[in-house]
């Protein structure tokens, strides 16, 4: 493994069995997070995002859920098969997780300082109720929080969404983590607001010198933020490269139509563009290529599954388009 990378997932199949059948969170899914690094997973909601995140700190509720095979390589140890007590040792600590919705998942009856210290609580217990609340009110101030002190006594609703989300960040850097997984950590909030977050994870990141997974359907926000991307559809990665590659040299019809569903400035646009079609059913995916029922080049074979095709040694797609040309796995 390259020493360089701290995170590694290999064919990753995360299955929910429920009452009309079997769901394929993710299936196959493979990418790797290395040092220092921002890797963006992008895609419209339901096609695995969270899931593969919720997979690698073993989030995922045992039944429905189950990891099926691959494997998740974090500093040489496979997550998939590591016991509870060792990953309760890596949750928080090690790898920690900005959850979707603040609003959601701040307790409403605990103060913020409380819920920010109660990691600190968990992973450090040599340290005093003193130094956990020094702590907490330092944290509070690192992600921008004003009169930290006494926000540290008030209950989530007195914070507005900004602020809640700060509070988010605050809790998931509280044991000073190596990998930060952010999902959607700005779908509910304001335009403003969202430059002033990502802004702050990446002073952080550089500060803190973590490795971020960034979760989001928002291309913005990739190109704001990140170095890789891994692009999925229907539990699959159907693209993967470097920022560059994927903006000006992308390959899959998929990243083609997200592309240009963004609205854009520079051209006048009477209307915008939409992807045909609607993701598919999770209980009934299409056999061979995913979104060959939405894709403006489907073709015969797009009917059996699609080779990946390498452009680049970082670089590659899921895709017929390219059968004839470039290197196959």
């Amino acid at each position: 493994m390259d020493p360089d990378i701290l995170l590694e997932v290999k064919d990753l199949q995360t299955t929910f069995t429920t009452e009309d059948g079997v769901v394929n969170g993710c299936n196959g899914v493979s990418y790797s997070l290395k040092k220092g690094e921002t890797l963006a997973v992008v895609g419209e909601s339901g096609s695995g995002k969270s899931v593969t995140a919720m997979s690698i700190l073993r989030l995922i509720p045992e039944p429905p859920g189950q990891i099926v095979r691959g494997q998740i390589l974090f500093d040489g140890i496979d997550l998939t098969t590591a016991s509870e007590k060792e990953m309760r040792k890596i949750r928080g600590k090690e790898i920690a997780m900005i959850f979707q919705e603040p609003m959601t998942s701040l307790n409403p009856v605990i103060t913020v300082g409380r819920q920010i210290g109660e990691s600190l609580k968990l992973h450090e217990p040599q340290l005093s109720s003193t130094k956990i609340k020094q702590r907490v009110i330092e944290l509070l101030d690192l992600v921008g929080i004003p009169s930290a002190e006494q926000r540290c006594n008030e209950f989530p609703h007195q914070l507005s969404g900004g602020m809640k989300q700060r509070v988010m960040i605050a809790m998931a850097l509280a044991c000073s983590p190596r990998i930060l997984i952010a999902d959607e950590p700005t779908s509910a909030l304001d335009v403003t607001i969202q430059a002033q977050i990502l802004s702050l994870i990446k002073k952080l990141q550089q500060q803190l010198d973590m490795s971020v997974l960034m979760i989001t359907h928002d291309l913005a926000v990739v190109a704001e933020t990140a170095d890789s991307v891994a692009v999925m559809y229907s539990g699959r990665i159907v693209e993967y490269g470097a920022v560059d590659e994927i903006f000006h040299q992308s390959k899959h019809p998929y990243l083609d139509g997200l592309k240009k569903s963004m609205p854009r400035l520079d051209i006048e646009q009477e209307e915008l563009y939409t992807i045909a079609g609607m993701v598919p059913n999770p209980l009934d995916i299409p056999s061979g290529c995913p979104f060959r029922s939405r894709c403006p080049q489907e073709m015969a074979c797009c009917q059996n599954e699609p080779p990946t095709i390498f452009f680049s040694d970082s670089h590659y797609a899921r895709c017929w388009l390219y059968a004839d040309g470039g290197h196959h796995d």
